[in-house]
């Protein structure tokens, strides 16, 4: 007597719930970029100070001549900017972090709407297939007291 519930919708649910998979890898690529963004200007930043500290020590036991300082002014003026380009490539990679979050949030947005209107059809069919089943019930019952009384 119950009829099978269909959701017209399954294949735009469908949709949507790949659309959300895709935003959630997509989000994991991002997040992993941005954990070896994060390594890699770390990196860079420790290689600069052992490399200072070494300078440092270098300056204080030995004299140095014009060129050596220069050099290792000019060493040093590259890593600062080393350390410059990869703390820009660290922010590019959080920014797209916080963008492929936010899609994923959009696409589970839209696919939970879908999964709430279905559930409420899905609540309403079975309440019209309880209600027909119950007025069938009734009506053998109905039937069986008329026959009882007669």
């Amino acid at each position: 007597m119950s009829a099978s519930f269909r959701f017209r919708l399954e294949p735009v649910r469908r949709v949507r719930q790949r659309r959300e998979d895709d935003a959630r890898a997509e989000l994991a690529d991002a997040l992993r970029r941005e954990d070896e963004a994060r390594r890699s200007h770390a990196d860079a930043v420790a290689r600069d100070r052992a490399a200072r500290g070494h300078l440092r020590r270098t300056r204080r036991d030995a004299t140095l001549t014009g060129a050596q300082l220069r050099a290792q002014e000019a060493w040093m003026a590259r890593a600062a900017g080393e350390i410059a380009s990869r703390e820009l490539v660290l922010d590019r990679q959080v920014e797209e972090s916080l963008a492929r979050r936010a899609l994923l949030a959009d696409a589970a947005r839209e696919r939970q709407a879908l999964d709430r209107l279905r559930q409420r059809r899905l609540e309403a069919h079975e309440a019209a297939v309880a209600r027909a089943e119950q007025a069938h019930l009734d009506e053998i019952a109905l039937a069986l007291h008329r026959r009882s009384a007669a």
